[in-house]
């Protein structure tokens, strides 16, 4: 635990400035919403028409989904920033813009009290768990980045520290946060709505 805390403290700037353009993004998504609502509601069209496949399935099918595309766009975001973490920060801004353009919308429709409910039982695990994957991806671009310039850097030790971060912390939490949107999430924005 002493150890996860280390590393955690070790990518302090990189979780401040990932977690910084997330919410900032959120904003600007929240903002265009309101500025062109009907481009928003086809882009989340859209999103239903693609995965919308998800909500049929049994609430176990349902949590095997959403946990391979939590993990597999996390691990993505994590190992991706090697490329001078370029990938994480888009992955994180676009996350972002979609999430505020959802929750605008879904306010406007079904009030905030319904997008909290649909939003927080999972979200307070998911969100941290996917910008810290994509923090650690943007710490291995910084390594990168040095490593090009000619410094001594210690990318393939830090690609280790963040790939058994990820299988030991975020992916089961991942796991918990995928059970909680197919199993308790439904159940608290049904009594809500």
């Amino acid at each position: 635990m002493q150890k996860d805390l280390e590393y955690l403290y070790s990518l302090r700037k990189y979780i401040i400035l990932i977690t910084g353009v997330f919410f900032f993004f959120v904003i600007i998504g929240f903002a265009v919403s309101l500025k062109n609502p009907e481009k928003s509601a086809y882009l989340i069209d859209l999103f239903k028409e693609t995965f919308g496949w998800i909500t049929k399935l049994d609430p176990f099918e349902r949590m095997l989904a959403i946990f391979k595309n939590n993990a597999l766009n996390s691990l993505f975001a994590l190992v991706s920033g090697i490329v001078f973490g370029l990938v994480p920060l888009a992955l994180i801004a676009v996350n972002g813009l979609f999430l505020g353009m959802v929750v605008q919308v879904f306010s406007t429709e079904k009030g905030v009290l319904f997008v909290l409910a649909a939003v927080l039982p999972h979200g307070i695990i998911e969100l941290p768990m996917v910008l810290l994957s994509a923090a650690i991806g943007l710490q291995l671009g910084h390594e990168m980045y040095l490593y090009l310039k000619g410094e001594r850097t210690n990318l393939k030790h830090e690609l280790k520290l963040g790939l058994l971060f990820y299988i030991v912390r975020i992916a089961p939490l991942l796991l918990l946060a995928s059970i909680i949107e197919s199993y308790v999430t439904p159940i608290i924005a049904m009594r809500v709505s």
